[in-house]
């Protein structure tokens, strides 16, 4: 870590270690869900510059979605402003 600023890998290994959801609007996250299967539970915000209103709304709305998702050993939800994705890939 170098000061305010965390490394992705070390918040990916933090992540899994602890079976947490990383949740970002860092492209780089989901490169590295699909290349080196980390993080195992990722939620890739594409929305842009959105109200948080707009975004909590987007997240209660989806609420059941990721609290089920959440359960699961790998997945990445991505949410966009019209839509959700989920993969849920075979990785073992």
């Amino acid at each position: 870590m170098k000061g305010s600023y965390t490394e992705d890998n070390d918040i990916c290994l933090y992540a899994d270690s602890n079976q947490s959801v990383v949740i970002t609007k860092d492209a780089d996250f989901r490169d590295s869900f699909f290349l080196n299967k980390t993080p195992k539970k990722l939620i890739k915000i594409n929305l842009g510059n959105v109200s948080n209103d707009t975004l909590l709304k987007i997240f209660s709305d989806n609420l059941q979605t990721i609290l089920n998702l959440s359960k699961k050993e790998y997945f990445l939800l991505e949410i966009d402003i019209d839509r959700i994705t989920i993969t849920e890939p075979g990785l073992h």
